[in-house]
Order: structure tokens, then C-alpha cells, then sequence
């Protein structure tokens, strides 16, 4: 069944210090990849240093992919260029990399996917060619109702033609939560020519004890937390005796809500005093494509799987993986700490 859903385009007038209309001097279709013609286009502002309208993010797809393209308004800043570029998708900005008070670290992005990034040092265009199947945060099943959020960040050189000219921009319309300014954008995945990739993958954790966020909101069970964000879910385990512990892992629970999400799999942790041996075992009907394993006697400091410290990729995907990892209560104190994400995929 084809389901159909058209937008409506609204570019919001973000600038106080210039009201010129952003423009550029290349059209949207020679930006565009060639894509089926029958989705529309969502365009918005890429804002640079606040207020200077630098250029446009533009967004469409296919049932293969997800298309976002930079561009920069070649009319008003001939001599502008891009610098580095980062994108992020996903079904919640609780699962976007961010500092405590919510904003976005864009050099994260690349530990969730090294092509999020794109070093563009002498492009003034560029698109991004997200494939559905690698969506790892956005809701596949959804995408043709429900919103993705798509955070555009970029480094823009030039603007003022002196060669010393370096801004921050990010695209979208909506400003963004947190101690700096920052903007996003929200899309509806157009499905006229077909669903998005069946295959739906989404970030999972076992479900420990331990919460990360400061957020009340984000933790129904008020369980003990890290205080390393304001608003993002996932869990950690601590331990502090030896023993065999079995813990649940649930994909996609937002807010740390069991009910918003799936159980997928269990995490199985032997723990000997100085040597943790763990084990992801899917249920029936899921699969990994990754899994990432915090695993020390101090507390952890990240939320970012890819800097966890042991990491494995399956192609094709898994159902059972086991880390086994040197593990010890060094100061005696508070135990030994453990963080086990994985991507959940199902068909």
C-alpha cells in the first residue's frame, strides 16, 4: 500500500540585522540528486552567526533514501565556501548527541556514521545521501507520519570576501534548546513512490539501573542518575559484587519509557572480580548490526556508543555477540560500571 503525503514549505524570517531574501544563483533541481520528482522539496534556512542568511538546507526522499542538501547563497556572498559539514536524523532529539544542556555536538554525528560528515573546505553545494536502512534513530515504521528532526550543522568561510571570515550555521527553521543558539528542522518522509527501506533498525540499551539525564521528565522510575544530560534516554548498570546478572534490552524506549519502546533482546553479564564476560542474545524476529560496550571501574563520562571503548559491526547482522573484557573494582568504592548499546534491526 502507498501511502501519500505532501507539506507544506514554510521558510520563517529568522534575520533582525538583514532582511534580504535568501537566494541563490543555482536552481533546487540542479541541487537535487536525481530523485523521483514526485515527492516534494522541504526548504529552510541555513543561519549563519545568528542572523546572516548564509544560504538553504533542502530535504526530499525516495523509498531508498533520504536526500538533505547545503547550499549557500552564492548571490549575496559570492565569496562564501563551505567548511566542514554534519547531519543528524532522527525520530527524537533525546537521541541526538548533545552536552548536558542539550545542545548539539555535531562531531559526534560522525561516530554514529562517519558519512554524516563531509570536510566541503571548497564546495558552496553539497548533498547528503542518507539511505533509509542506516537511519539508525529514526522510526522506519513511522517515517511516513511522523516527523523526523534533522539537525544541519555547517562551517561557513567567507562571508565577507577578507579570507578571515569563520561562522557556525545550522539549518531550520525552529531555534533549538540549550546554552547556545542552534536551529533544527522537522521533515514527514514523502512515501509516493513507495515505503522507506522495510528493514527498521533503532538504538537499544540494556536496562540498567542507573539513568544519565537531569531530566525528570525522562525518568519515570526515578532511578539514580549520572547527571550527564538534561534529556536523553538510556541506562547503565553498576555493579558491585561478582556474579552472574541478567539485565532486558529495550530499543527505541524514549524518555526511558519501557512503554514507548520494544523489548528485542537480553544482556547477560559474568562478572568475576576482574573479568567481565558479556553477551547480547536477540529475541526471535531481531537482529544487530552493532554493538558498543562501556565497561570500567569509573563511572562513565560519555554517551557517545562509538567512544564506549569496545565496539563490534556485523554484516550480516547478528542475533548473540559476546564482549569479554578485563573488569575491576581498582579503588573499592562504587563498584564497576557498564553501558551495552546496540542497533536492533527487524524486517
Amino acid at each position: 500500500m502507498k501511502f501519500t503525503l505532501f507539506f507544506l514549505a514554510t521558510v520563517f524570517s529568522l534575520f533582525s540585522c538583514k532582511k534580504e531574501q535568501i537566494s541563490s544563483s543555482i536552481s533546487q533541481n540542479q541541487l537535487l540528486p536525481a530523485v523521483d520528482r514526485t515527492c516534494p522539496v522541504i526548504t529552510w534556512p541555513l543561519t549563519a552567526g545568528q542572523t546572516i542568511p548564509a544560504g538553504t538546507v533542502t530535504v526530499t526522499n525516495d523509498a531508498d533514501n533520504l536526500y538533505i542538501t547545503y547550499a549557500l547563497n552564492t548571490a549575496s556572498y559570492p565569496c562564501a565556501q563551505f567548511g566542514t559539514l554534519h547531519v543528524w536524523v532522527g525520530s527524537s532529539l533525546a537521541t541526538m548527541p548533545s552536552n548536558p544542556q542539550g545542545h548539539p555536538i555535531p562531531g559526534q554525528f560522525c561516530q554514529i556514521d562517519p558519512n554524516r560528515c563531509h570536510d566541503a573546505t571548497v564546495l558552496t553545494t553539497y548533498t547528503f545521501t542518507i539511505p533509509w536502512s542506516s537511519t539508525t534513530y529514526v522510526d522506519i515504521t513511522n517515517a511516513c507520519t511522523s516527523p523526523i528532526y534533522v539537525v544541519t550543522h555547517a562551517e561557513v568561510n567567507g562571508l565577507d570576501c577578507s579570507g578571515g571570515s569563520h561562522e557556525t550555521a545550522y539549518g531550520g527553521p525552529t531555534a533549538g534548546g540549550g546554552n547556545a543558539w542552534w536551529f533544527y528542522g522537522q521533515y514527514t518522509a514523502c512515501c509516493e513512490s513507495g515505503p522507506p527501506n522495510p528493514e527498521y533498525c533503532n538504538t537499544a540499551f540494556a536496562k540498567g539501573g542507573w539513568v544519565w539525564t537531569t531530566g525528570k521528565k525522562a525518568n519515570p522510575e526515578q532511578l539514580p542518575s549520572l547527571n550527564l544530560i538534561n534529556n536523553r534516554w538510556g541506562w547503565a548498570i553498576n555493579l558491585t559484587a561478582p556474579g552472574t546478572t541478567t539485565y532486558p534490552i529495550w530499543a527505541g524506549a524514549g524518555l526511558n519509557n519501557t512503554a514507548n519502546g520494544t523489548l528485542v533482546g537480553n544482556l547477560t553479564i559474568v562478572w568475576d572480580g576482574t573479568t567481565a564476560t558479556v553477551t547480547y542474545n536477540m529475541l526471535s524476529g531481531f537482529s544487530m548490526d552493532e554493538a558498543h560496550l562501556y565497561a570500567a571501574d569509573a563511572r562513565p563520562t560519555t554517551l557517545a556508543p562509538g567512544q564506549f571503548g569496545n565496539t563490534a559491526y556485523f554484516n550480516p547482522n547478528a542475533t548473540s555477540y559476546t564482549f569479554t573484557v578485563p573488569l575491576a573494582d581498582t579503588n573499592g568504592t562504587d563498584g564497576v560500571w557498564l553501558i551495552a548499546h546496540a542497533v536492533s534491526c527487524t524486517s
